[in-house]
């Protein structure tokens, strides 16, 4: 599934009501990822293909519900499709009817949405106040927008748990968080990745590729879930994941003290607080990759790809996936945090199985 076809509003309607549909994106739309046929299809798509697709990677669907429903063959489709996504065992898709002005009663509504709490249009003020009851309603539902992941990287905002992927296979509850090669290992911010399936995340957060590489991404994988608070920051040193960070990591005995810094190397750090995010990441790569740093006697890039787990030496190193690399997946937070024993971590496992099964992360 590509980055286009996770949304968090799907918008069923019959042709008849286009104009309402259209007004219920223009006032849904930048605040939440909405789709819309006629506003969403490009050019030269394969709309039999792209609509279903686009209503699968949807969090809720808004239907659309007047008189003209009953005789909108692809609307049936659409509230056919949504119902059966609404009955799986996750029950992570939402349907919500929203009665247009001459829509039937309750006992008029097709099937499947009888049940279903609506949303009438009159009653509620109009389509304006329909949206703002969707947007505060829903919100804890849906997941972060684009917009908000990069203000909150802008920003520098706090995180208050992290997530961690792992090959189901490879998970051990009596070991570390990571490889035992690994000092430090990579996380996402929980609140950021929350509400997207195993697939975003994976290419959200570049796990499995740019870092610590596996052979075959599309197996099973776990989420491991803990909470970060001040004490917890501390212990597990949460750093960004910056080339600034990495080198710092490198060179400090007290961390993972693969080589020593020089004096001038030294100076450019600074003094506590470090600014992480310094625009002169590019020179701390420089200083992460001279040759007699990356030709180890453990083989090339030992100290990056073994003991950090970077498997891909040309991510910017901004603390955010975005930058050099094409990607499907939206520009997150990445962090380093150190890679402790399991035991002596407060965490949760959520089984998001395999790509394709589409499982949310809670």
């Amino acid at each position: 599934m590509t980055r286009e076809d996770r949304w968090d509003f799907f918008i069923a309607y019959a042709a008849a009501d286009r104009s309402a549909a259209e007004e219920l994106y223009d006032l849904l739309s930048p605040a939440f990822r909405v789709f819309l046929d006629h506003r969403s299809l490009l050019p030269g798509d394969d709309w039999d293909d792209r609509l279903p697709a686009a209503q699968r990677g949807a969090a809720v669907t808004l239907v659309l519900i007047s008189a003209r429903t009953d005789r909108a063959y692809y609307q049936r489709e659409e509230i056919a499709q949504a119902v059966e996504l609404s009955r799986r065992p996750d029950a992570a898709h939402r349907v919500v009817p929203i009665l247009l002005d001459g829509a039937p009663g309750a006992a008029g509504l097709p099937y499947g949405l009888r049940l279903k709490q609506a949303v009438p249009v009159t009653a509620a003020g109009g389509l304006r106040q329909v949206a703002q009851r969707l947007g505060q309603t829903l919100r804890h539902r849906l997941a972060l927008p684009p917009a908000e992941l990069l203000r909150r990287y802008e920003e520098r905002t706090v995180v208050e748990r992290a997530v961690r992927l792992v090959p189901r296979d490879s998970f051990d509850p009596a070991g570390q968080l990571g490889l035992a090669t690994r000092r430090y290992v990579f996380v996402g911010d929980h609140d950021e990745q929350r509400h997207r399936t195993l697939r975003q995340i994976l290419g959200n957060l570049w796990i499995g590729d740019a870092f610590e590489q596996v052979d075959n991404s599309n197996g099973p994988w776990l989420a491991l879930t803990f909470e970060l608070g001040e004490l917890n920051r501390r212990k597990m040193d949460l750093l960004p994941a910056t080339w600034k960070a990495a080198f710092r990591i490198l060179s400090d005995p007290t961390r993972a003290g693969c080589f020593d810094a020089t004096d001038e190397e030294r100076t450019l750090l600074g003094r506590p607080p470090r600014n992480y995010y310094s625009d002169d990441q590019q020179a701390w790569y420089s200083s992460c990759t001279t040759r007699e740093r990356r030709y180890t006697p453990w083989g090339p890039d030992y100290f990056i790809r073994e003991v950090l787990g970077i498997s891909w030496l040309c991510f910017t190193g901004t603390g955010i996936t975005q930058g050099a690399r094409q990607s499907s997946g939206l520009p997150s937070r990445v962090f380093f945090v150190r890679n402790l024993p399991l035991h002596s971590i407060d965490y949760r496992v959520q089984d998001l199985g395999v790509p394709d099964d589409d499982i949310v992360l809670d």
